[in-house]
C-alpha cells in the first residue's frame, strides 16, 4: 500500500518532519531528534511501514536498541499498533551473540564462555588487582571495570591506554593486560569481548555474513548517540551489503562518554556515506515554551554538534525558577517540604549529577516518613575509601591505642610518618607506660623534629575530635588533622565529604550517627522505598523520562560543569574541551526532563564555606554570573622577594585563607596550580599576590 494508505489503515498521526523520516526507507538515513520530539514513535511507525505497508518480511529487518528494556518497549509498542512483531529487535550485544553462535555452528568450534554475571567479572578483577598490590575497594574495582569497557569500546591501542587511562594508585595498563590474558587462558569473554569478537567475525568470515548477517535488508538503530566507536563499526558492517542503515539519535543528548559513547559517529555520518540523507525532527512535544527556548539557547554554545534549533508550540508556561538557599545544609529540609505535598503537584523529580548528592536527601525523607523512590541508587558510597577513612579517624579518636586503626591511618595525617616510624612505635609503645600512638610519636627519639611537631598537632586534634559532636568532629578531621591535605594530593572528589557533613549535621550524636550510616546503607541497598511521592535520581538515570516538576540540585561549578572556565583566559586542553561539552549536554538532558515546571536550586555556601559559581544556571537563565567586588578595608601588603617565590615547589603543602588546605601540583614563574581539598578542580593562583596579601602560607 502507499504511505498515505498505510497511515490511514493504522491511524498513524505524524507531523511533517516525522512523516518525512518515516517514509524514507532506502539508503543511509540519519535522523537527529531533539528531546520530546517523538523519536520512538517515528521508529515504531517506520518499522510498521516496512512490514505492513511495503511487505518487507519481518525477519529481514534488524532493529537495534541500547538496552534490553528498550528492546522490550519497542516490541510492545509495535505489537500494540501492528500485531505480532517478528522483527529481530536486539541490543547490539544480542546481535553479536547471534553472530558468534552462527560462527560456532558453521565452523564447529566452541566460543569462549560468556561472563554473564558482572559479579564474576568484579571478582576476577579484584583478584588481579590484589595480585598487583593492595586490597582494592569496591569503588576501585568499579573504576577499573568502567575503564576496561572504555578501552575496548573505543578500540584503544596499548600505547593509547598507557597515555590516556589513569586510575589513581593503580597500574591500569598492567591490570588490563593481566585481565585479558586471564580470559584467554580460561576461555572466557565479557560483554566487551563479545562485541569485539562479533565485529572481527563480521570482518573475516563471509560465510557468517551469508548465513545470518546478510539476511537483513534493513538495519534500524535507536539511541544512536549512546553507541560506542566499536558498536558503530559493527552496525556499519551489518548494513554493508544492503546499504540500508537508519540511525536515530541526538548528539546533544550523548552523556555516556565514560562508557565510550561516540557522538562523533553521528557527526561524521554523511562524510562516511556521501549519499546519506540527514533529517531533523525539532519540535518538542513535552516541555513548556519557556523551558524549550532556554534549553535550545543553552545547548547552542556547544561546538561539536549539528546546527538545529528546538521549538515547541506548547504554551510558555511558568518561568524557570531559581531557588537560592543560604547553605547546602538547608537542601534536605527544603525538599522535605516539597515532598510533603508532592501528590498535589504531579510527578516531581529531584535530579543530581552525583549519586552521593542523593544520600542526604534519602536520609532526610526516610527519617521524616515521607514517600519517595530512588532510581538506581549506588550503595558503593559506604565502601569508598574517603568514607571509611573518616569513620576510622572518628573511631581512632576515641581509641588512639588501637594498632590496627593506626596502621590504616598513620600516613594519612600529612605528618611525614613513614613505615619505619610506625613499626618502631608498634614495637616500643607497649606495657603499662603505653601512650596513645600519636602521643608516642610526638616524643619519639627516632622521628625528626618536624614529624614530632606535626604529631603533637594530630594528638591535640584527635582529643578535640573525641569530645566534639559528629559534625564538628568531621570539620576538625577535614580542616585540622592533616587529612584534608592528604586528600588534596590524592583526590579532587569532595562530594563524599559534603555528604558525610550533611549526614553528621542531622545526626550529631556519634553513636546515632554510626547507627544511621548502617541504616542508610540498607535503605539504598533495598532500592525504592515507595511507588508514590518524590523521585530521586541522577540525571543519567533519568534519561528518556519526563516529569511534571524537575528540581536540579548539582549545577555548581566544579560538579556541573566539572571543567570550568580557565581563570587566566587560556584555552582548554582537548580532553577538557570534550568533557566540558559533555557536561553541557548532561545539564541540557536534565533541563529537558521537565514538562511544565523547572526549578534550579543553588546555595551561597556549602557547610559554611563559600561555593564556586553557578555558571550553567546563569547561562540557562540568560543572566551572566556577576563576580562580587572586593569589600572592606584594603589589606596591608608585604613585598615578595624572588627568593621567597622560588622556595615554593611542586608537592609543597599550603594553606589559603579562602580555599583551605592544598598541595602545589604545578608551577611556572610566580603562578602555581594548586589542588585545594575544598575545591573540585585545581586552581591557578598568583603566588606573588597571595603572599603579598598574606592569603597563603606553607603548611
Amino acid at each position: 500500500m502507499t504511505y498515505q494508505e498505510y497511515k490511514t489503515e493504522y491511524r498513524i498521526t505524524l507531523d511533517h518532519d516525522q512523516d518525512k523520516a518515516c517514509a524514507q526507507t532506502e539508503g543511509h538515513v540519519l535522523l537527529l531528534a531533539v528531546p520530546g520530539s517523538g523519536k520512538t514513535t517515528v521508529m515504531t511507525a517506520r518499522l510498521g511501514y516496512l512490514v505492513r505497508g511495503l511487505g518487507v518480511p519481518p525477519d529481514a529487518i534488524l532493529a537495534v536498541t541500547y538496552s534490553v528494556a528498550g528492546a522490550r518497549e519497542m516490541k510492545n509498542r509495535f505489537e500494540r499498533l501492528f500485531g505480532p512483531c517478528g522483527i529481530e529487535i536486539r541490543t547490539i550485544n544480542g546481535y553479536c551473540a547471534k553472530i558468534i553462535g552462527c560462527y560456532e555452528r558453521l565452523y564447529r568450534r566452541k566460543a569462549f564462555r560468556l561472563l554473564e554475571n558482572e559479579g564474576e567479572v568484579s571478582r576476577i578483577l579484584r583478584e588481579i588487582m590484589r595480585g598487583c598490590g593492595g586490597f582494592p575497594s569496591e569503588n576501585e574495582v568499579r573504576d577499573v571495570r568502567t575503564a576496561v569497557t572504555y578501552c575496548r569500546n573505543q578500540m584503544l591501542t596499548e600505547q593509547q591506554i598507557a597515555d590516556a587511562i589513569h586510575i589513581e594508585g593503580r597500574d591500569f595498563p598492567e591490570i588490563y593486560r593481566l585481565y585479558r590474558r586471564f580470559k584467554i587462558e580460561n576461555r572466557l569473554m565479557d560483554y566487551d569481548d563479545q562485541l569485539s569478537y562479533g565485529y572481527h567475525i563480521l570482518c573475516r568470515c563471509p560465510e557468517v555474513n551469508r548465513a545470518y548477517a546478510g539476511r537483513f535488508r534493513y538495519v534500524c538503530v535507536d539511541e544512536a548517540q549512546d553507541t560506542s566507536k566499536l558498536q558503530h563499526m559493527i552496525l556499519r558492517k551489518a548494513a554493508e551489503v544492503s546499504g540500508n542503515l537508519f540511525m536515530v539519535g541526538d548528539e546533544d543528548q550523548s552523556i555516556y562518554g565514560f562508557r565510550a559513547a561516540y557522538p562523533e559517529g553521528l557527526l561524521e555520518f554523511d562524510r562516511l556515506y556521501p549519499d546519506a540523507s540527514v533529517g531533523f525532527i525539532v519540535r518538542n512535544y513535552r516541555s513548556s515554551g519557556t523551558i524549550v527556548a532556554a534549553a535550545d539557547r543553552f545547548i547552542a554554545a556547544n561546538t561539536e554538534r549539528r546546527m538545529k534549533h528546538m521549538f515547541t508550540e506548547n504554551d510558555a508556561g511558568e518561568p524557570i525558577r531559581r531557588t537560592e538557599l543560604s547553605d547546602l545544609r538547608e537542601l534536605p529540609a527544603y525538599l522535605c517540604n516539597i515532598a510533603a505535598s508532592a501528590g498535589e503537584k504531579g510527578k516531581i523529580a529531584v535530579l543530581c549529577r552525583l549519586n552521593d548528592s542523593l544520600i542526604p536527601l534519602i536520609d532526610a525523607l526516610s527519617a521524616a516518613g515521607l514517600p519517595f523512590s530512588v532510581r538506581d541508587g549506588d550503595g558503593l558510597f559506604f565502601t569508598h575509601y574517603i568514607v571509611t577513612d573518616l569513620i576510622d579517624i572518628l573511631r581512632f579518636a576515641s581509641d588512639p591505642f588501637d594498632p590496627a586503626l593506626f596502621e590504616r591511618l598513620y600516613y594519612k595525617f600529612s605528618a611525614g610518618v613513614g613505615r619505619n616510624d610506625f613499626e618502631y612505635a608498634l614495637r616500643h609503645n607497649v606495657g603499662r607506660e603505653m601512650l596513645s600512638y600519636p602521643e608516642y610519636l610526638a616524643s619519639c627519639p627516632v622521628c625528626s623534629e618536624q614529624v614530632r611537631k606535626r604529631m603533637r598537632r594530630v594528638a591535640d586534634v584527635l582529643f578535640r575530635i573525641n569530645s566534639a559532636d559528629s559534625y564538628e568532629a568531621m570539620r576538625l578531621i577535614i580542616d585540622r588533622s592533616g587529612y584534608g591535605s592528604y586528600l588534596a594530593k590524592r583526590s579532587k572528589d569532595v562530594s563524599k565529604v559534603n555528604t558525610m557533613l550533611a549526614l553528621a549535621d542531622r545526626m550529631r550524636d556519634k553513636t546515632s550517627f554510626f547507627r544511621r550510616l548502617g541504616e542508610l546503607a540498607e535503605v539504598i541497598r533495598r532500592g525504592s522505598e515507595s511507588k508514590d511521592g518524590i523521585i530521586l535520581s541522577t540525571i543519567h538515570s533519568a534519561k528518556g523520562m519526563e516529569f511534571d516538576h524537575v528540581i536540579l540540585c548539582d549545577a555548581r561549578n566544579g560538579i556541573l560543569p566539572s571543567v570550568t572556565e580557565p581563570a587566566d583566559g587560556k584555552g582548554y586542553s582537548e580532553e577538557e574541551r570534550k568533557q566540558r561539552e559533555e557536561d553541557r549536554r548532561l545539564f541540557y538532558v536534565g533541563v529537558t526532563r521537565a514538562i511544565g515546571r523547572l526549578e534550579l536550586v543553588t546555595y551561597r555556601k556549602a557547610f559554611g564555606e563559600d561555593c564556586g559559581g553557578w555558571e550553567f544556571v546563569s547561562t540557562l537563565l540568560g543572566q551572566p554570573e556577576k563576580k562580587p567586588s572586593p569589600a572592606g578595608r584594603k589589606k596591608e601588603e608585604h613585598p615578595v622577594t624572588e627568593e621567597l617565590l622560588s622556595s615554593f615547589s611542586v608537592g609543597d603543602e599550603v594553606f589559603h585563607k579562602a580555599f583551605g588546605d592544598g598541595v602545589i601540583i604545578g608551577k611556572r614563574g610566580s603562578f602555581a596550580e594548586i589542588r585545594f581539598f575544598r575545591l573540585t578542580v585545581p586552581k591557578r593562583i598568583d603566588l606573588a599576590v597571595c603572599l603579598e596579601k598574606r592569603l597563603l602560607r606553607r603548611r
